[in-house]
């Protein structure tokens, strides 16, 4: 039965809805979407960034966010939630992609279901919102718009690719899947798949240069190639092959009830043989995320996010092709909102018994901040500067920057020089941190202990400190 158009995507973000609701009110989930945000109140400050804000990130993640923070009035929660609506929009995706490439609308819905409970059940694997779940929307829609797609838009797959690389550049291995079935696709039509491929190379580079060409009005290109190459270049580390191999296996474990229900339903309906293009791209994608995933040598499990659609997919097109009379029974909608409103109440217990630390620092410094003053946050807690709006009064957005030594070496951060920015910026009137907290003892960390005395502790953990009064 077809259903109005509206209707798939409305039910994707109801079911993403009641599984994430649970995790939308505690102020950090990850780190590194609190640098978002915050890297975004700065731009909205009238800040550059490169100049006045620095982050490992490409730029496009900070004017996203940007846009979210003035549609949402910058609150954690709706921002949670335009986070959600982007989870619901890639597995609406999904549904059109895998429906296409099997003929089965069950494909599609198993996809999408798959995906939003991918992205929804581990911290680090989509629960916490990271450039993943953005720029994943824009890879599955290249592929609607050209693997899948009747009609190739090899145009509109480039500037998706685009826009998705300047949020983050792990998309050049979709970008390259694309590219080679390009090549496959027209491999008996030389001239078409030259002027194809020239198509989808010009979109992809339009934004891109886009943001060359901010940057180059601006004068910055050479901050723009030092931190693009220069900083990417430093930032991977050696890491041994087996736990290469350990990092692999852990995602496959986690996700092992997909995984293993694609190949059983695979091998029982032959899918091989019946799709055998359409899996052959699917593996050639997973290979290539997979090298892109593993070059940085770090094991976050949100990198591990850009292979969800992939997985999601997978388990689609093989339980849907084999399995679609199983999926038309009423017991299995039921099914997954029970498995939904579960996930959904589990998220609400496990994150109502954590303290939410900035939340406790930023009620703490509400009335004591007067307007127009600032303080700095230790090793931590930037989502505060969020909390109470005020600026942060160093370009290193994200604390990791300033007290890990791989990341201060890679940027080439002189931490002394650093540490007199701070206090040389009178508006910076308090210090909060960890009471003992061994990776604040850096330079930095001393320098600035120095200048200030303790005036409180904010909670059993938590200390206030205030600038000392000059002799």
């Amino acid at each position: 039965m077809r259903h109005r158009p509206w209707i798939v995507p409305v039910l994707f973000f109801i079911l993403a809805v009641a599984i994430r609701w649970g995790s939308f009110s505690v102020s950090v989930i990850n780190h590194d979407e609190s640098t978002y945000i915050v890297g975004a109140d700065e731009l909205l400050r009238g800040e550059i960034y490169l100049r006045d804000v620095i982050d490992t990130k490409p730029i496009g993640i900070f004017w996203l966010y940007a846009l979210l923070i003035k549609l949402t009035g910058g609150s954690i929660w709706l921002l949670r939630l335009a986070a959600t609506a982007f989870v619901a929009l890639g597995a609406w995706l999904l549904a059109v992609v895998a429906e296409r490439a099997t003929g089965k609308p069950g494909a599609g819905y198993v996809a999408g279901t798959v995906y939003i409970i991918m992205c929804s059940v581990y911290k680090f694997y989509g629960v916490s919102p990271n450039t993943e779940i953005f720029f994943n929307v824009f890879t599955i829609g290249a592929v609607a718009a050209t693997v899948v797609a009747p009609r190739k838009r090899w145009w509109l797959a480039g500037l998706l690719l685009g826009v998705g690389f300047v949020i983050k550049p792990f998309v050049a291995a979709e970008a390259l899947a694309i590219g080679l079935f390009l090549v496959w696709w027209y491999r008996r039509q030389p001239a078409r798949m030259v002027g194809h491929g020239l198509v989808l190379v010009g979109a992809f580079l339009l934004p891109v240069a886009g943001v060359v060409a901010y940057f180059a009005q601006l004068g910055m290109l050479p901050e723009l190639w030092f931190y693009t190459f220069e900083v990417g270049s430093a930032y991977p580390i050696d890491l041994p092959w087996y736990l290469r191999l350990k990092y692999m296996g852990d995602y496959l474990l986690r996700y092992s009830p997909f995984f293993l229900l694609g190949v059983v339903a695979q091998v029982r309906g032959q899918v091989g043989k019946q799709l055998p293009v359409w899996l052959t791209y699917l593996a050639l994608q997973a290979l290539l995320v997979s090298v892109v995933v593993l070059l940085t040598g770090k094991r976050f499990g949100h990198y591990q996010v850009q292979l969800h659609p992939v997985m999601a997919l997978y388990t689609g097109t093989c339980v849907g092709l084999v399995w679609s009379e199983v999926l038309r029974r009423r017991w299995v909608p039921w099914a997954v909102a029970v498995v939904s409103i579960g996930l959904g109440i589990g998220h609400a217990f496990y994150y109502a018994g954590k303290d939410d630390e900035p939340r406790i620092i930023a009620d703490y410094l509400r009335d004591r901040l007067p307007p127009g003053e600032t303080f700095f946050a230790i090793n931590g807690f930037q989502i505060s500067y969020h909390l109470l709006d005020r600026p942060v009064p160093t370009p290193y957005i994200h604390s990791s920057l300033l007290f890990y030594d791989h990341h201060a070496r890679a940027f080439r951060i002189d931490e002394a020089a650093e540490a007199q920015r701070i206090l040389a910026d009178t508006t910076v009137t308090y210090l909060v941190g960890r009471k003992d907290d061994s990776e604040a003892t850096t330079l930095l960390g001393r320098t600035l202990i120095e200048a200030f005395e303790p005036v409180g502790d904010i909670n059993e953990d938590l200390r206030a400190w205030n600038r000392k009064k000059p002799d």
